[in-house]
């Protein structure tokens, strides 16, 4: 029977390369693998969030978008509102957070352990990724024709083929910035995961010809990840009609209409919740304008004049939009006007538009790693992965590496480059979807699968079997891609500002009560900056430590060399309130509301002054003004129990306080709050 069988697939008791199979305590080799290099990955994983939690001060002080991450899914565990309308970010991962949070009692921990299980499956499955990429074609609809694309010729010997996909697995469970990113509270980890599990169902289905509406969910999940994806399905087209021509149509509306589907409650929500189309989120036009105007480095994540924390930040970019429109906007209106500004840095500055792309471009592949969030070489410190990657002046390692072997990979494994297509599709979409935005080294995670097994395939064959000719033109490109992707253009191997890691580390030691401390780092970091954010921190580390005059002296300073930001109005008024000079304070925090009608701290700080002198009906209308801009405050909401509580509505006070403790069960006031009403 065995001329029956369909062109390219084996026999029984044959592997996917033709090997024969073997098997482990009854586990088939496949599984067993699979299970080896996942479970590698995962105690590679587990053993750094350990030596993070001894070493790294900030290990429980998330910050800009881990730390919206850990809000969000904070409220949902709560049951509550985040922010009103619709979603500024895709929903996935802070509901996927935010269900961990809810079994966990928001553990930290566990969500962390929890992703390093999810971590180290992604590396499973680059196992499996590989050992598909390299199969023959066996149910193809339309085989390449001629010699050389004959799918079933390879450069790799036998062993290398069996070889391919275990190094690349392993190379994934051991690459430094998985480990990193898997195991903080970013949505990376989990966007891979989707990612490489649509490309195994898709193979999948390519082989057996059956089932595309399977790659469908999990890419349709990705994109609720992140809708970046998108583009992965917007150009998906081109190979399936190359494959199949007529027959594309049947497969593509399976993977479309149940990608569309998965995605449709979300865009419900989004129109029931702010009566506007808005498909996942209304982000990309602010994004756009990150990455597209006059003042952009096409890699720091903050909208031009507006402040570099997360929800100052998010409060600027609403408010300076409204102020342009002269009325009061919806977030999709707020994403239309930043895009319409991004658009026009490009119809008045073409050049430099381009130049500005082009750097984006470069970034997005050089082997530096690009953080607009923390110096990813300065934290690699605190566990194992400080000896896994490194940048010197000629090579930045791994990625620096990586990608050459994998460009080798590209080149030597051309004749199979319609199994590879859908590869080659994601990559170049994926890579393009955030080239024109702006760029970091956490966005390009989800390549690093492939780069990994292309450049291992590019390795095995640039030492392998490859005819001489062959492999002196993968050399060629490897030696000049290492060459090109080392080198120090466009500020790549410039390190993160000084200050950025001092203000992080004396914001984790303030956190943790350790004032001194916190305030020896802060005059490390004023040796670099002084921006506003860090002498605002130096106001509230003086003022904790009972240096008013000091905090007072520093709060003036930051008054009258920033008179327009608000966070300086707000630090003074601080200063002042705690002095038990309300008059003054109260001037200070209208001043700042004046400034940003959406700085909750200074509508609280005006309930506290109202509270203090027993006028309970104003604090109120100040509490619950801050609780309209953002529902999850805990502060306004702490205080409203207290009005509840000496209006004697002891119920209300008790409820509000225990709401509080769903949101942060490390919340000690809600706490302590609470004892006055047992």
């Amino acid at each position: 029977m065995r001329a029956n069988r369909r062109p390219g697939s084996q026999p029984a008791g044959e592997g996917s390369q033709g090997l024969p199979r073997r098997s482990f305590l009854g586990i088939p080799a496949p599984a067993a693998w699979f299970l080896a290099v996942a479970g590698a990955a995962f105690l590679l994983r587990l053993i750094h969030i350990l030596q993070l939690q001894h070493n790294d001060p900030a290990f429980l002080s998330p910050k800009m978008d881990a730390l919206y991450h850990h809000q969000w899914a904070s409220a949902i565990a709560a049951g509550h509102e985040f922010i009103t309308g619709a979603f500024f970010r895709a929903p996935l991962y802070p509901y996927f957070l935010g269900l961990l949070y809810k079994l966990s009692g928001a553990s930290m921990m566990f969500a962390r352990i929890i992703q390093a299980l999810v971590g180290g499956t992604i590396c499973g499955f680059v196992y499996l990724l590989a050992r598909q990429l390299l199969r023959p074609q066996a149910a193809s609809h339309r085989l390449q024709a001629g010699p050389k694309s004959d799918p079933h010729s390879s450069f790799l010997t036998p062993r290398s083929l069996a070889a391919v996909p275990l190094i690349a697995g392993f190379v994934m469970a051991a690459y430094p910035l998985a480990i990193w990113y898997d195991t903080e509270l970013l949505l990376e980890g989990l966007l891979t995961f989707f990612v490489l599990l649509g490309f195994v169902l898709l193979l999948r289905s390519r082989d057996s010809d059956r089932q595309w509406w399977l790659p469908g969910i999990a890419f349709g999940l990705a994109v609720l990840t992140r809708p970046n994806v998108l583009a992965f399905l917007a150009v998906l087209p081109v190979w399936l009609f190359i494959e199949y021509r007529r027959g594309a149509w049947k497969r593509l509306g399976q993977i479309w209409g149940v990608a569309a589907l998965v995605i449709l409650p979300v865009t419900v929500r989004n129109y029931v919740a702010s009566h506007e189309f808005v498909p996942i989120a209304w982000q990309a036009g602010t994004n756009f304008y990150i990455g597209n105007s006059p003042e952009s480095d096409g890699v720091t994540a903050v909208v031009p004049g507006t402040r570099a924390d997360w929800w100052g930040g998010f409060d600027d970019v609403k408010r300076l939009a409204e102020e342009a429109a002269g009325r009061p906007l919806k977030g999709a209106e707020i994403d239309r006007y930043w895009l319409a500004k991004g658009l026009d840095f490009w119809r008045r500055q073409p050049g430099k538009a381009l130049g500005l792309l082009a750097r984006k471009g470069f970034l997005w592949f050089a082997g530096f790693e690009v953080s607009n969030e923390q110096d990813l070489y300065s934290v690699k410190r605190y566990s194992f992965i400080n000896y896994l990657f490194f940048s010197s002046r000629f090579l930045k390692f791994p990625f620096g590496i990586l990608l050459p072997l994998a460009l080798a990979g590209v080149w030597l494994s051309r004749r199979q480059w319609l199994r590879l297509l859908p590869v080659y599709l994601f990559g170049t979409a994926y890579s393009l979807s955030f080239i024109v935005f702006f760029v970091c080294s956490r966005y390009r995670l989800p390549l690093i699968p492939f780069v990994a097994v292309f450049g291992t395939m590019g390795l095995m064959g640039l030492i392998g079997r490859a005819a001489k000719r062959e492999r002196a033109i993968g050399f060629v490109i490897a030696f000049g891609a290492l060459l090109l992707f080392n080198a120090n253009f466009a500020a790549a191997g410039k390190p993160v500002k000084e200050d950025a890691n001092h203000v992080a580390a004396a914001i984790a030691l303030h956190n943790q009560g350790e004032d001194a401390e916190a305030l020896a780092e802060l005059q490390r970091a004023l040796a670099f900056d002084s921006g506003p954010n860090v002498l605002k921190l130096e106001v509230i580390l003086l003022q904790a430590r009972g240096d008013l005059a000091g905090a007072e002296r520093a709060a003036r300073a930051t008054v009258r060399l920033y008179p327009t930001n608000a966070d300086a109005y707000i630090a003074l008024g601080g200063v002042l309130a705690t002095a038990h000079r309300l008059d003054s304070a109260e001037v200070y925090y209208q001043a700042a509301l004046d400034r940003d009608p959406y700085a909750i701290q200074a509508w609280k700080d005006l309930g506290n002054i109202a509270f203090e002198r027993k006028d309970l009906a104003k604090a109120r209308y100040y509490y619950e003004g801050a609780l309209k801009i953002r529902p999850t405050y805990t502060m306004a909401m702490l205080q409203l129990g207290f009005c509840d509580y000496y209006e004697g509505k002891f119920a209300e006070a008790r409820a509000r306080w225990q709401e509080i403790l769903k949101l942060d069960p490390s919340f000690t006031a809600a706490k302590q709050a609470l004892e006055r009403v047992k």
